[in-house]
């Protein structure tokens, strides 16, 4: 859709720079999250794309709205594949460096990176973890 080529990498996302996280919550019969790590680079050519800009006009603002609908958009696939009815929540969208991510009672299930030629977009998926049997 955005005609940008994604090669998927083995190593892990650098997490000391700049970053866009955007995730989503599905809830239902399967509970978890969606959470979409960009760079700076990644997230602007994104915008661009998406938005039909040049480069040099995308905004944070534009960075953060595609960051939101791209979160959207994988959280919507993947709740199509899981048992109904299940529910997607708004994108909570935050901007920084070191971030120290926990979603509460929860596992990491897979975290994939994605290398482009302007930056990297990771993809971690979370799944609530069953509570103990008493």
């Amino acid at each position: 859709m955005l005609s940008i080529e994604l090669v998927r990498v083995e190593e892990p996302a650098p997490s000391d720079q700049e970053s866009l996280l955007a995730a989503v919550q599905i809830s239902g019969q399967w509970m978890g999250s969606a959470v979409l790590v960009l760079s700076p680079e990644f997230a602007s050519e994104s915008a661009a794309a998406m938005l039909q800009l040049p480069i040099q006009e995308v905004t944070e603002a534009d960075r953060k709205d595609v960051a939101a609908e791209l979160a959207n958009m994988i959280g919507g696939n993947l709740k199509s594949f899981l048992p109904g009815p299940s529910f997607l929540s708004l994108p909570t969208i935050i901007a920084g460096h070191d971030f120290g991510l926990q979603v509460h009672d929860a596992e990491l299930l897979d975290d994939v990176v994605l290398k482009a030629e302007s930056g990297s977009l990771s993809i971690r998926l979370y799944a609530k973890v069953p509570e103990l049997a008493s």
